[in-house]
C-alpha cells in the first residue's frame, strides 16, 4: 500500500476478503493486480498503519500515534481567557513523544507547543512545563544566544537532546509539580502547584490527560478508509468508537468527517447531540461555527430567521 510519505505491506488475501473494491482491483488484469501496489494518496502511513492493525488483529497499540514505542500522549486543554484568546488555540491539541531531554521524554503539539521535565532544581518533585517557540530576547549577550540557539532547535524537533539547556532559556508558560521523571502529572493543573510564570491572567486551570484511545484524527481517518472500501464490519465499530469521542470540542470535527463521509447515523448523532447542548447553541448563534458545512447542517434544527429588508425605491 503506497500511502503518500511511504509505504506499508499487507497480504493481498486478506485485503480480498474484507473488501470488494480490494478484490476487483486484486483479481483482475487491473493495474493494481499486476504490479501488486495499491496506492492511496490521500492516506499516511501512520493511518495505513493504524487501519491495518485494526484490521488484523482488532487492537490499537499507543506506539503507532506516540513517537516513542511504549511513551503515551497526552491531550491538553487550556480554556479560552478574554485577555489571551490566543494561549488556548496554541496549546491546546495532543502531544506526542518527539525525542527525550533529561533522560526523559519530551512532547510536541502540532503547534510546536513543547511539554518537557523541568529542572531538578526546581524542587524535590519534578516540575513539568508548557513552552511554546518565541523568539530570542534582543538584550541577552549574542555569544551567549548562538551558544543556546542550537540546542534550542533540537528541543523543538523530534531528536534526543543530552546537553543540558537551562529552563530560562527554554522559557515555560504554565507549569505543575508532580508526575514521574518520565511522564507529566495528569488531571487539572493549578496555578498553586506551578512555579513562576503562569500564561492565563485569569490564573484558568490547563487540564492534560494521558491519551488511552487513539486520536481522534486516526479514528476519523480509518472511518473514511473503512467507508470508501467498503470495510462494513469496521465502519460500525470506527462509528461506535467516534460516537464515544462526541463532546463540545470534537462535534465540528466529527459532523464534518459524517457529512464528507455521508455516514447518515453519525450525521444524526451529531444533531441529536447539538440539540441538547446550550454550548453548541451559543457558538452556533454567536456565528462560530468555523465549518460552513456544520453550519449548514445545523439549520436543520435552528433555521435561521430570514431579515427583512426595506424596499428601496
Amino acid at each position: 500500500l503506497q500511502a503518500k510519505d511511504g509505504t506499508v505491506k499487507a497480504h493481498s488475501a486478506v485485503l480480498r476478503a474484507v473488501s470488494e473494491p480490494f478484490r476487483q482491483m486484486l483479481s483482475t488484469q487491473m493495474e493494481e493486480g499486476r504490479s501488486k501496489t495499491i496506492v492511496l494518496s490521500d492516506m499516511t502511513r501512520a493511518e495505513l498503519v493504524f487501519f491495518l492493525r485494526l484490521l488484523y488483529t482488532g487492537q490499537v497499540d499507543e506506539s503507532d500515534w506516540g513517537g516513542l514505542s511504549g511513551t503515551p500522549s497526552f491531550q491538553v486543554t487550556v480554556p479560552e481567557d478574554s485577555s489571551e484568546p490566543a494561549t488556548a488555540a496554541i496549546l491546546n491539541g495532543v502531544y506526542s513523544a518527539a525525542g527525550t531531554f533529561r533522560g526523559a521524554p519530551k512532547f510536541l503539539n502540532s503547534n510546536q507547543v513543547l511539554l518537557y521535565r523541568g529542572s531538578d532544581e526546581d524542587a524535590n518533585d519534578p516540575y513539568w512545563k508548557l513552552s511554546w517557540k518565541e523568539d530570542g530576547d534582543e538584550d541577552e549577550d549574542e555569544d551567549e544566544e548562538e551558544q543556546y540557539k542550537f540546542l534550542l532547535e533540537q528541543l523543538w524537533s523530534h531528536e534526543n537532546v543530552t546537553t543540558e539547556v537551562p529552563d530560562h532559556k527554554i522559557g515555560w508558560d504554565f507549569s505543575q509539580r508532580g508526575g514521574t521523571k518520565c511522564l507529566p502529572p495528569v488531571g487539572t493543573w493549578t496555578v498553586d502547584r506551578g512555579v513562576g510564570a503562569w500564561g492565563s491572567p485569569g490564573k484558568h486551570p490547563v487540564v492534560v490527560m494521558k491519551m488511552d484511545n487513539p486520536p481522534l484524527n486516526l479514528l476519523l481517518s480509518a472511518l473514511g478508509f473503512a467507508k470508501k472500501y467498503i470495510v462494513e464490519y469496521m465502519v460500525r465499530w470506527l462509528m461506535e468508537a467516534t460516537w464515544e469521542r462526541l463532546n463540545t470540542s470534537s462535534f465540528e470535527q466529527i459532523l464534518a468527517t459524517a457529512i464528507h463521509l455521508d455516514i447518515s447515523p453519525l450525521r444524526l448523532r451529531c444533531l441529536r447531540f447539538a440539540e441538547g447542548s446550550s454550548a453548541i447553541r451559543a457558538r452556533y448563534d454567536a456565528g462560530g461555527i468555523t465549518e460552513p458545512l456544520v453550519a449548514f447542517e445545523l439549520q436543520a434544527i435552528w433555521p435561521q430567521r430570514e431579515t427583512k429588508r426595506r424596499r428601496v425605491f
